[in-house]
Order: C-alpha cells, then structure tokens, then sequence
C-alpha cells in the first residue's frame, strides 16, 4: 500500500486491530483482480490525514439512532475477501451510526442523510441500518467531497423478515476528489431491498455491494447510473449471492461518459446449490459520448442450481441516429432531442419504488444531466 495515507497506525482494540492486519495484507491492490481496473491515483495523497465524518440527518421519528462501536455486520465485512477499504474504515473508525426502523413501521418520510467532506482529508464514515420485521422505509444518503478530498464510506443493511427498504446513495464531488464506497446487505424471509446509486463528479468513484439473499421470497434491485465527463471514474462491483430458493435480484446500470471518462460495471450473480427457482438478471448499457470515452462491463454468472432463470447482457454504442431522426422530423432541435433520448436512458436505471424517492432520484438524474437551470425550467 505504499503511497497510500501515511498517517495509520497500529489501530486499538481488538477488532480494530484485527481490520489493520487484514488491510496491511492486501497488499498492492494493482495486482488484485478485484482492483486491478479501477485507477486508484485519486486516493494517492501524502497530505491527508484521516478524520471521521460529521453526520447530518433528517429522520422521522420511528427511527431510532444511536452511536456505537463494533457490531456483528462489521464482523461479516472482515469476511470479505476483497473489501479492502472497509478493513480500512473498520481500522480507522471505531464508532458507527446505527439506525433502527421498528418492527412494522409504515413510513411515507424519506430518512435524509448528508455527508459531506469540506477539507483535504481522508475521511471515513460508517452507516447500519436495521429494517425490522414487515417495516417499509426509505433512506437518501448523499456523498459529496471537495478540496481534493477523499471519502471511504460502509454502509449495511439488515432486512428481516417482510421488510421493505428503498435506498438512494448519491456520490459526486469537485474535481481532484475521490469516493470509495462499501455496502453490505444481509436479507431475510419476504424482504424487499432496493438500491439506486448516482455517479456524477470527482475524479474516481467506486461502489462495492455486497448482497446475500438468504431466505426463500427475497428480493434485491440494484439500478446505478454514471454521468461522467473529463477523465472521471465511475466503477459499480456487486456481488449478489442467492442462498436459498425462490429468490430474485436485478442489476441494472446506465452510463453516459463523454471526454475521457471510464465507466465500469463487475457484476457476479452467485446461485448456491440447492438455490431452485432463482430468478436473477443483470443488464449494463453505455453511451459513448466522445471518442475517447471508455466502458469495461464484466457480467458474471457463478450458478450450482439447475432449476435457475439467470440472464445477462452488456451493451456499447452511441447515441441511436434513428431515434434522433424521428424527433427532430417532428420540430425538435437536434440537442433537445440528443438530450431528451439520453435522459429517457439513465432514468431506465431506477428501480426504488418508494413513491417520493424514485421522484427525488429521477429529478436529480434530470439535474445533473441538463444543469439545475435547464431542469427547473
């Protein structure tokens, strides 16, 4: 790891400690396969130093919060065999937010979390969020670093029994900025876990999802959109693991890269043996807006189960010249129409279902794409 945060020691207690052995051990993650795509240069700067986060949130009041230190999703985190930057965060950060959504709650408010990084600083935050039994629950954690800061955020989900639970993450920030981000989801019997995330600014931006589907009627949607432009990286790796019978997941990820920018898309469907009836499937699609733009899709299918409806498919191209025709054969301008088709794509990514987040998730979609002024126009 050497030119990366000088500044670590050896970390107190034992879990800590634990979590600084395991990230000394990773090594060059450049030689990793895991990591081996993703440019890791925006995280390279000798003058950071670490801090944790300042959270600000707005919660209904069903939710109960609370500050605490190690908890058994931190345990499982260690497990993983290439979370390298949540070793890290574990390391570093011994006290985590945890969120409690009760047992059957029904919530129309959107819980909203804002997180943001103002100074040059590597800067670890870490959010648990519990879904009791038969709750439905919406959460908006927006990301943000600026002065050429660095953010490596972990959140975890526990959905039991019967719990709905929609979640938007948005990551974007100023150039010279990085976001490496890790999210582990853990589902139980009839749970419904729904995850969009937004990529848009800064110079590298990497989510890592880590899902477990291990009772029988689950369901996990993940929808990711990458608005990249210069030589910005956007990078979504999932790894969706269905442990049980008559389960379902989708992926599906849009990007529209211009200048320089790099989209990737690592998606594993893993079905254990026993795993019947699965029902899982991924999708990437990408919009090359410029010659240099680049995408990297590597879909995966790990299947012991023979009775499974597994599927998926990866796609390149520009933007649809036939499409662009037909509209502007009907009066519309040639970048209205360019944008219109474009915008029409990205939001084919969300998947929450929470009424009042997916309308949040496609205005911001429309924001970032045609420019606050445009978009409240």
């Amino acid at each position: 790891m050497s030119g990366f945060f000088p500044d670590i020691r050896a970390a107190e207690g034992a879990l800590q400690q634990e979590a600084f052995t395991r990230w000394q051990a990773m090594g060059d993650l450049r030689r990793r396969e895991h990591w081996r795509w993703t440019p890791l240069d925006a995280l390279r700067d000798d003058a950071r130093r670490s801090e944790g986060a300042d959270y600000q949130f707005d919660l209904p009041d069903a939710i109960g919060e609370d500050f605490g230190t190690f908890t058994e999703a931190d345990r499982a985190l260690l497990a993983l065999d290439d979370a390298a930057f949540a070793a890290l965060n574990l390391a570093l950060l011994p006290d985590a937010l945890q969120l409690t959504v009760p047992d059957g709650a029904d919530l129309d408010t959107i819980a909203a979390l804002n997180i943001d990084l103002l100074a040059r600083r590597l800067q670890t935050s870490r959010i648990h969020i519990r879904a009791g039994k038969n709750s439905r629950s919406a959460f908006w954690i927006d990301y943000r670093a600026s002065r050429s800061g660095a953010q490596l955020p972990v959140i975890t989900v526990n959905a039991e029994d019967g719990a709905q639970i929609d979640i938007a993450l948005w990551f974007h920030g100023d150039a010279g900025t990085a976001q490496v981000a890790q999210a582990a989801v853990q589902q139980a019997t009839d749970s419904r876990v729904r995850i969009n995330a937004l990529q848009a600014g800064g110079d590298l931006l990497r989510l890592d999802i880590h899902s477990e589907l291990h009772g029988e009627g689950t369901h996990f949607a993940f929808g990711g959109v990458q608005l990249l432009t210069g030589k910005q990286t956007g990078d979504y790796h999932l790894n969706v693991r269905h442990l049980t019978e008559n389960s379902e997941s989708h992926q599906r990820v849009r990007g529209a890269l211009d200048d320089a920018a790099l989209g990737i898309f690592d998606g594993m469907i893993y079905v254990a043996h026993g795993a019947q009836k699965t029902d899982a499937r991924q999708d990437s699609r990408y919009i090359l807006l410029s010659d240099s733009a680049r995408s990297h899709s590597v879909p995966r299918l790990e299947i012991y189960a023979d009775d499974v409806q597994c599927a998926h498919g990866s796609t390149t191209g520009k933007v649809d010249e036939e499409a662009l025709f037909y509209l502007r054969s009907r009066g519309i301008g040639y970048e209205a129409a360019r944008k219109m088709l474009i915008l029409s794509f990205l939001h084919e990514a969300v998947v929450v279902e929470h009424q009042t987040l997916a309308d949040a998730v496609h205005q911001t979609i429309s924001d970032i794409w045609l420019g606050d002024d445009e978009a409240a126009a």
